[in-house]
């Protein structure tokens, strides 16, 4: 009895632990990453930016398996790793196989960008 009680119990919390895994990019902070994060955006200038054609959903599946590390501000950042160069760094203008995601705990993305 104690033992169903237990798996019971570790279920819901990997439910739960699951489910604040998602991160949701909504229409405000998808303008803001592309005004900000992409080449001829009014806010790019001497930022890291991606690379026409990026796939900001696809970056923040991967960016959903890496563990958020819990700042200051109690925004989640993480960090998640490309195969293929995914933009540059806004300071040595090389490649970067990186992106950022920047979130709130309940997964909303306030800005992402490419970098660690």
């Amino acid at each position: 009895m104690l033992r169903r009680a237990l798996f019971a119990l570790l279920a819901v919390v990997l439910a739960a632990a699951a489910a604040s895994a998602a991160l949701t990019l909504d229409a405000r902070a998808e303008r803001h990453v592309r005004e900000s994060h992409f080449a001829g955006g009014r806010l790019s200038r001497g930022k890291s930016l991606f690379l026409p054609g990026t796939d900001l959903h696809g970056l923040l599946k991967l960016a959903e398996r890496a563990k958020p590390a819990r700042q200051k501000n109690g925004r989640d950042k993480r960090v998640a790793g490309a195969v293929d160069p995914i933009g540059t760094d806004g300071r040595t203008g090389r490649p970067v196989k990186t992106c950022v995601v920047i979130a709130e705990p309940n997964g909303r993305v306030v800005t992402m960008y490419p970098g660690r």
